[in-house]
């Protein structure tokens, strides 16, 4: 549940106005690192009011980048994008009252901000309200709304949103049981690259749980997620290579090593 770090807004299609030249050459100077040129671009940008500028002078105080490391600043740069109803400034708003960082730890203002964010769609707010509603933070255990925003999150295609899904799924949580269902969700998130994503569905296809049994595939998939350390998945990684013919091993992992994740959200 990490902050979202500076905005990354596609450039607009045709001839830029003033502003979204300022705000673009601010970007531009940011990626190469000139924070001192995004600042630039962006302050009177933010002072005039507008959103997304203010958001990212607030990351900027967030994260020490050409800026003092201040929260508190931080902070009333993104209060004054939420004002506007800029979501990501929502969001953070309501992580740095979880953590209580630069500000009083306070759930019940978190889930406020988070609620407001969610409901414009903003998808890392709706899963991240999901999580809380599902642990009882700030509140008691509520799994029909918990599965409903989570769910919100994996369909815009955040990793740990499937991969949250896909256990809500497997123990009927907030839904009833479909280890089918299960087994599609993580398939989703392991597709972008999500250890334990890969491990779970790895396992359910070696044993042809929610989907038709697949021995070769789900060692790819093990042998994915133990490349990325994960313990377990190597030890079921290694179980399973035990139980298959030579040819169907090296199919497993030449699988495994063209393998190429989707872009991770």
């Amino acid at each position: 549940m990490r902050k979202p770090a500076i905005a990354l807004l596609a450039l607009a299609l045709g001839t830029a106005s003033p502003a979204w030249a300022d705000f673009d050459q601010g970007w531009t100077a940011y990626q190469k690192g000139d924070f001192a040129a995004a600042l630039k671009a962006w302050q009177p940008l933010a002072e005039g009011g507008d959103a997304r500028a203010q958001f990212n002078i607030g990351v900027m105080y967030d994260e020490g980048r050409g800026l003092p490391e201040d929260a508190g600043t931080a902070l009333r740069w993104w209060n004054r994008a939420a004002a506007a109803g800029y979501a990501p400034a929502m969001h953070n708003l309501a992580l740095a009252h979880l953590g209580g960082e630069g500000t009083a730890r306070d759930t019940a203002v978190a889930r406020d901000w988070l609620e407001k964010a969610a409901a414009t769609g903003y998808a890392r707010s709706a899963y991240t309200l999901g999580k809380m509603l599902e642990a009882g933070v700030g509140g008691p255990i509520d799994p029909p709304n918990a599965f409903r925003l989570v769910n919100i999150a994996a369909e815009a295609g955040l990793h740990r949103a499937q991969y949250s899904l896909a256990k809500m799924h497997r123990d009927g949580f907030g839904t009833n049981a479909d280890t089918a269902a299960a087994v599609r969700w993580f398939r989703a998130a392991a597709e972008q690259g999500y250890a334990p994503a890969q491990r779970n569905l790895g396992r359910r296809l070696a044993r042809g749980e929610g989907a038709p049994m697949n021995a070769v595939e789900g060692l790819k998939w093990l042998t994915l997620a133990a490349g990325q350390g994960l313990e377990d998945a190597e030890v079921d990684r290694r179980a399973l290579r035990a139980k298959l013919p030579n040819a169907d091993v090296a199919a497993a992992e030449r699988d495994a090593m063209s393998f190429r994740p989707a872009q991770r959200r």
